[in-house]
Parts: C-alpha cells; sequence; structure tokens
C-alpha cells in the first residue's frame, strides 16, 4: 500500500496529537564526531527522476521557502499560530513567528516574546543538568538509583538495579511511565506542588530488566529532574535557570511560568479550535515536560550545541557529554536508532537518510521540536499552539527542498515464506497496550503489518530489517534466539513486544461465534477472572468489572488517591480502575447521584459505549457517515452509541436491520462475550477476521 510522504507526515502528526508529553546535532568539533548509521537500507524507492536537486539553505532561501509554506491554506486550517527557528554553524538563518498567539485578539506570535510550552523538548534539559553534574564527579552514571532517592522508593520486581544511564536512555523498564504527573487546567494553580511529595506517593513498578528494552519514559525525567535536586540541594528549576538558562542567555525560559510572564504565553487551541485553559502541572515543575521558551532563546541553545557546548565563550556541556546526547545509545537495528542521552529518533524516513536527532513535546494545545542534521550543522526549532504537530509536514518539507533522499534503491534480500514465519504473531506497544501489530509472512517473500496505520507490505533488507515501499522501517530484536520486540512508524517512540498465545478457555469451543474476538483479547487484558481458564462468556459484566477491563485495556496505569471517588468504592477490588477513570474523565463524577457508584450493578450497554466515548471522542478519528440507530437509547448515551456503531464497535449480537440502522440494544446487560467484541475491534480496527 503505498503512501505519499506527506500523508505519512500528516499521520506521524495525528499519532502526536493523541500522546501526552504521552500526556538534537554533530558533536560539533572534530574532537567529537558522531557516526550515527547512514540508514541506506532505508532509502525510499522513488525512481530516479523523482529526485530533485537540493536547493542551498541559505537566508534568504528558508525564510522565503517558511513564508510560503504557512502561505498555504491546507496549513492555515491547522495552524492558530507557530514559530520557527533555523541556524546552520554560528549563524541565526530565520527567528519567525507566523500567525497568531491569541487569534480572538489578533495577537501575532513574536518570536523574542511570545511564549510557547515545549513540552517534552524539555528533557533534553533535563538531561543536560544530569550530564553536568555527571562532569563535576558527582553522579555516577552506572550508579544504582536509589543512591540518590533518598525516601523515595521505586518497586523493582526485576531483581537488576536501574542505573542513572536507564533514565538517560529510556531503558529503566518501569510499567506505567506517564503516572507521577497530572496535567489539567482544572487544579488550583495557587499551591505549589512538590516533586518529592508526589514522588513519595509514587505507583511506578520495574517490571522490564533495566537496560534492555526501550520505551519512552516520563518517570525516567521525572526521577533525573529530582536527583539534581538530591544532589545539589537546589530546586531543580532554580538549578536549571542558574547552569543552563543563564548561561545560554534565554532570558525568557524557565520550567515554572512566573505570573509576571503569562501575558507572554500563547493562547492554545485543541484539534477542533476550541480555545484551552492554561495548563496546571502537578508536580508545579515537570523536569519532564513544563518549560516554556521563545523562538529566540531555542536559537541560542541550538547555537550552543552546535558550536561544541559553548555559547559566546561560556560552557553548558563538554565535547564528550554532548557527543553522548548527540549518538545513538539504544537501537534496535544499527540502522534503526531509538534514542541518545535525551534525545531520540522516530519519523525515520522524513529525514531522506541524512544523519539526525529530535525530541519532540506536546501539552495540551502545545507541540514542539528540536531537530539537528549533525553532518550539516544545521538545527531546526518549530512550535506551535494548536496542538497541530506541524512540525512533521514541516519537516519533511524542509527535508526534501533542502537536503532531499540521495540514497540508492535498496538491495532487497529473497526469503522464503517459511524462512519469514518467525516474523509472524502480534506485538503489543510497550506504552500503549490496546496499540496491537500484526504481521504476516507472504508467499512473495514479504510481509504484511496490519496496525493503526492500516496494511502495509515490507520486503527484508537485512536479517532483521525492512522496509517499506516509502521507506518506512520495520525492525526486530532477538532475545535468546527468539523474535521478542519490533519497531516500526506507529510505535513511534517505543518498541512492541511478541504478545503470549491467547488463554484456552475451556468454555469457548473452537466454533464459538465470539471465539476470535475472545482469542484476540485475551493476550492483553483478562475479560474474566484473571488468571482463570473458564470465561463464562455469557455472564452480565458489573460497572466495576468493565472499567476495570476498559482501564487495563488502555494500560495508562493507577495513580495514588488519598481517598476513593465514589462514597461506595471504599475497598472495592476495583477502587483504582475507578479513581483513574473518574480522573480521565471516562466517568462523569457529575452524573453519580448521591456520591453512590453501585459497582457491583449490571453494566448496560449504552453506558459502556457512553464510557468508551468519554476516551475516544479526544481523539481525531477518520470521519464516517452516521449511522441510523434502531431500538432504544437513552438520550445521554446516544453521542456514545451512535459513535461505536458507526465505527462498527460491536460483535454479532447487534441486530442490522433492511434499512441499514443498527440496533445496539442499548438497554441490555453487557455480556463477557459481547465486551470481548467491542474491544477487539478497537484494538484490530485493521485486521484479519481470522483468528
Amino acid at each position: 500500500m503505498k503512501k505519499s510522504k506527506k500523508a505519512l507526515s500528516l499521520l506521524c502528526a495525528l499519532m502526536m496529537l493523541s500522546a501526552s508529553l504521552p500526556l538534537s546535532v554533530a558533536a560539533a568539533t572534530k574532537e567529537a564526531q558522531v557516526n550515527q548509521p547512514t540508514q541506506h537500507a532505508i532509502a525510499q524507492a522513488k525512481p530516479a527522476a523523482a529526485k530533485k536537486a537540493a536547493v542551498p539553505l541559505t537566508k534568504a532561501n528558508v525564510e522565503k521557502f517558511t513564508k510560503e509554506f504557512f502561505a498555504n491554506p491546507d496549513i492555515k486550517k491547522m495552524v492558530a499560530g507557530a514559530v520557527v527557528t533555523v541556524v546552520k554553524g554560528n549563524e541565526v538563518l530565520l527567528e519567525e513567528g507566523y500567525g497568531y498567539a491569541d487569534k480572538e485578539k489578533k495577537k501575532p506570535v513574536d518570536s523574542e516574546e511570545t511564549l510557547f510550552y515545549i513540552g517534552s523538548v524539555s528533557k533534553v534539559f533535563t538531561a543536560t543538568a544530569v550530564l553536568q553534574l555527571v562532569e563535576q564527579g558527582k553522579i555516577d552514571l552506572n550508579a544504582d538509583i536509589t543512591k540518590y532517592l533518598g525516601d523515595v522508593k521505586i518497586k523493582n520486581d526485576t531483581g537488576s538495579p536501574v542505573t542513572v544511564k536507564d533514565l538517560l536512555t529510556h531503558t529503566s523498564g518501569v510499567e506505567h511511565a506517564d503516572t507521577g504527573f497530572t496535567i489539567d487546567a482544572e487544579l488550583d494553580s495557587k499551591p505549589y506542588y512538590s516533586m518529592k511529595d508526589e514522588l513519595l506517593k509514587n505507583t511506578f513498578r520495574i517490571v522490564n530488566q533495566p537496560g534492555k528494552v526501550y520505551s519512552y519514559d516520563n518517570f525516567a525525567s521525572q526521577l533525573q529532574g529530582y536527583i539534581v535536586e538530591q544532589v545539589t540541594g537546589q530546586k531543580f528549576e532554580d538549578y536549571a535557570e542558574k547552569h543552563i538558562f543563564d548561561v545560554l542567555d534565554m532570558e525568557n525560559t524557565s520550567y515554572v511560568l512566573e505570573e509576571d510572564d503569562v501575558d507572554q504565553l500563547a493562547s492554545s487551541y485543541d484539534w477542533k479550535g476550541t480555545k484551552l485553559k492554561p495548563a496546571v502541572f502537578k508536580p508545579t515543575v515537570l523536569p519532564e515536560g513544563s518549560m516554556t521558551s521563545t523562538g529566540e532563546d531555542m536559537a541560542n541553545y541550538m547555537l550552543a550545541v552546535l558550536n561544541g557546548g559553548s555559547f559566546e565563550g561560556e560552557r553548558f556541556l563538554n565535547k564528550d557529554s554532548l557527543s553522548k546526547m548527540l549518538t545513538p545509545q539504544v537501537s534496535i537495528h544499527p540502522n534503526v536508532p531509538n534514542m541518545t542521552y535525551g534525545f531520540e529518533f522516530y519519523t525515520h524516513h522524513l529525514y531522506n537518510g541524512h544523519n539526525f536527532v529530535v525530541k519532540g513535546g506536546n501539552i495540551p494545545g502545545f507541540a514542539s521540536q528540536v531537530t539537528f542534521l549533525p553532518d550539516k550543522k544545521v538545527g531546526v526549532f518549530i512550535s506551535d499552539n494548536h496542538g497541530s504537530n506541524i512540525r512533521d509536514i514541516y519537516m519533511s518539507a524542509f527535508m526534501d527542498h533542502f537536503y532531499p533522499d540521495e540514497r540508492p534503491a535498496p538491495t532487497y534480500l529473497q526469503p522464503t515464506q517459511q524462512q519469514l514465519t518467525k516474523f509472524e504473531g502480534r506485538y503489543k506497544n510497550l506504552r500503549m497496550g490496546f496499540d496491537v501489530t500484526e504481521i504476516k509472512a507472504n508467499s512473495d517473500g514479504s510481509l504484511t503489518v496490519k496496525d493503526g496505520i492500516g496494511s502495509t507490505v515490507y520486503r527484508q533488507v537485512d536479517p532483521l530489517l525492512f522496509v517499506s515501499e516509502d521507506g518506512l522501517p520495520l525492525a526486530f530484536k532477538e532475545v535468546d534466539g527468539r523474535v521478542k520486540y519490533i519497531y516500526t512508524l506507529l510505535g513511534f517512540v517505543t518498541w512492541s513486544e511478541k504478545l503470549e498465545a491467547s488463554v484456552s478457555y475451556t468454555d469457548v469451543a473452537a466454533d464459538h461465534p465470539y471465539r476470535k474476538y475472545i482469542d484476540g483479547l485475551s493476550p492483553l487484558v483478562a475479560i474474566g477472572e484473571e488468571g482463570s481458564n473458564v470465561l463464562q462468556p455469557t455472564k452480565e459484566m458489573t460497572r466495576a468489572e468493565f472499567v476495570h477491563v476498559l482501564l487495563e485495556l488502555f494500560d495508562l496505569g493507577y495513580r495514588h488517591y488519598d481517598k476513593p471517588a465514589f462514597n461506595d468504592v471504599e475497598g472495592h477490588k476495583y477502587v483504582d480502575a475507578i479513581n483513574e477513570a473518574v480522573r480521565i474523565k471516562v466517568i462523569d463524577a457529575k452524573t453519580v447521584k448521591d456520591g453512590k457508584f453501585e459497582p457491583d450493578r449490571i453494566i448496560e450497554r449504552q453506558e459502556a459505549a457512553a464510557w468508551m466515548y468519554n476516551f475516544l471522542k479526544e481523539m481525531p478519528a477518520m470521519p464516517k457517515p452516521p449511522v441510523k440507530l434502531a431500538g432504544t437509547t437513552d438520550e445521554w448515551a446516544k453521542e456514545g452509541v451512535q459513535y461505536l456503531a458507526t465505527h462498527g464497535y460491536y460483535g454479532p449480537e447487534v441486530i442490522k436491520n433492511q434499512d441499514g440502522s443498527i440496533d445496539f440494544l442499548s438497554k441490555k446487560g453487557l455480556k463477557r462475550q459481547e465486551a470481548a467484541a467491542i474491544l477487539y475491534k478497537l484494538v484490530y480496527p485493521n485486521h484479519s477476521e481470522g483468528k
């Protein structure tokens, strides 16, 4: 299935849009060269005639290119305001604002004054602080992190210590890395929420052997910031201001937005164009993502990186530390790097085979990215206040214009279908449990991959590396001689792990009408009792049972709560799931009368649909014409039932009428087998109908 590069960059934008926080240069000297693989195997399979001559990257050319880019009517629809900064060597080629910092007031973006939340781009600066202290001998990269955590305890089920290096490379092995912070405009912004207070209540658990598995890790960056506090005796934000921002003359940059600077902050908008309330963070300082900055300040940072770690005669990192930040430290395959000390690699195909490092960041309404092209001594920063992730589309166009693909077409291997069977199976995203990739071997020696993108064919260029027609990498990693992990475009900033075999339920026969749904879900989440081989497929689910299954499938993890969300759930075995469902607004607490949730009441299908819709409606989806509903559905549930019926989230139990209408059986209790069908369709929207 061939996809245009523009379509792929738009897809990347949609992927990033649903991430929070989920919620990059040559070591710029001859003494510290970056030796990133050139990735010849990941060439785009274009005919030679399609290749363009590079346009020289000059001040005039990049100004013209970027002005025309933002004048494009399609781009204008995606962006409220943006700032773009481009540097090359010692020179700032572009530092410009586009569109509005506030649409309603028609206030333009000012590259020197307008503040943007840069989200997880903050992680690069947090890693910088750690490496500064490593240079001073105050932190040991190979030390067990417990040496620096004081009273904070992290549950570790592996028997192997997590090191500081593991935190820097996002290989800590933590489960549910996003449970240590909250971003919510409804939080009280007056108190100062300390990192230590939040970490003392942490629910983190190390489940994979540290140093072995890559998965994007907000937990790791938060701990890095806390370790800086522990080692220096300073608040993290104060340390960063003195030792990084002051050194680089980033006078408008901080981890805490001060009251005096609020007027400089760009207003933000969701993907629908609705103006958002200002974000409130808990803890107040997020080393993983609470920084604000300007285009001008980020220019100073990029100049310092491009010039060996110095800015106007002051050094913020030595050459060895900078080299480690700009050199791949974790790679699923030599030609598919994933992580440095702080920077990462994703959307490899957009960079036309040129060496690059990148760090992106999102918080609600804001999307940012800093990118370096090491061999070219070029840095690019882009941020927008519409959360549109225009960055991927811009960088794709930027690369095609100034640094087009010069690689030869790939040379494909000729494996047999039998040789490829070891790659077959389903793989679960280590960060988002409901993101599953299915791989099948074909008779022509190719692999078909089905995932949230659709169906894509890949061909082998190396024993553990395949590429699509569009140059997308599909890389595998073996453990003890068996394929265990993969990396794909949709994996983005994490690997996916091969799923175990389905549970063999004694009361689900081979010809059971719900067998394929149950088999597809059972490796991901227990629909019935955990560890049991008896499902009772026709048993109706309780409200607590369904919300537990939903939260387990979403794989978001659970936070600490001082008190339960409702009066009648304290001590219930699913109280954590209920609390979390209220926090993420799957359950609207305002609709619960007298503070009584009734966790053991049978859940109606319409209520299950409403809860799922509360989660899914915030995610961009391809528009579909709504189906007509038949039967009886309560008014409060119609939107959710309509959404599930339209997108096909149901099993064989629904009634499809000759006029095209669907009776969702909204008022009936939801059976376990029906829940399996609904959730299967969510997890496997583009997958085969067979088992």
